[in-house]
């Protein structure tokens, strides 16, 4: 995980622990983190159609008039961003189902990878990447062709692109979103807790190297 992303992450992680999902929430946009870049998009069916233009970026994000915040991207180009009281929680599979169900997982892989966000321009090309892999449903993620294209500056595109060519084969985050039915939605993704079972192993390996290191030190 990048150091950008660590403290945003854990922010929203502790944000969400006293959230139960579908509960309604309170969002408070409080602006883009480090400016955005001018886009223009185009969607066409099986999604509602609809085309424009518009600002990418990441949004500053703070729920219930916590005086925290984290960092979340738009997953809706139909609506328009703003503070609401109207949000609810709920997981990235149950947001993203069919014709979108792959959109889940490739958001995971695309946080797990591609997550060093430092300014407009690698902000507005994660935005990119997301909406993409959002809308996209011709099975090949390509800012210039299929069921959803984007424009925007060279370096945007160029680094959106690339991002998405090179998706890892499995996530290691998780994703969530804050649905609204007023305003914009939002996707956020956290690092996927390991099951119990995972720790059992891992306390167990971290025991079994214990042991051969104490049956290997020289006697005194």
């Amino acid at each position: 995980m990048s150091r950008f992303l660590i403290q945003p992450v854990a922010i929203a992680c502790l944000a969400f622990g006293a959230v139960q999902a579908n509960a309604a929430i309170t969002v408070t946009d409080l602006g883009s983190f480090n400016g955005s870049v001018a886009v223009t998009f185009a969607v066409t069916a099986p999604n509602v159609a609809t085309s424009g233009s518009t600002n990418a970026g990441g949004f500053r994000t703070s729920l219930d008039g916590g005086a925290t915040s984290f960092e979340t991207y738009c997953a809706d180009l139909y609506q328009f961003v703003g503070s609401s009281s109207d949000y609810s929680l709920v997981t990235g599979a149950a947001h993203y189902t069919a014709p979108h169900a792959a959109a889940n997982a490739a958001i995971g892989k695309l946080y797990s990878f591609h997550n060093l966000v430092t300014n407009a321009t690698s902000e507005a090309a994660f935005q990119l990447a997301v909406w993409e892999i959002s809308y996209e449903t011709s099975g090949t993620y390509s800012l210039s062709a299929g069921t959803a294209q984007f424009t925007s500056t060279a370096a945007v595109a160029a680094l959106a692109t690339s991002w998405l060519a090179t998706l890892p084969a499995v996530s290691s985050f998780n994703v969530s979103v804050l649905e609204s039915p007023s305003k914009q939605d939002l996707v956020f993704a956290t690092p996927a807790v390991p099951e119990p079972s995972t720790y059992a192993l891992m306390a167990a390996g971290l025991l079994g190297v214990g042991f051969v290191a104490r049956r290997r030190s020289p006697k005194r």
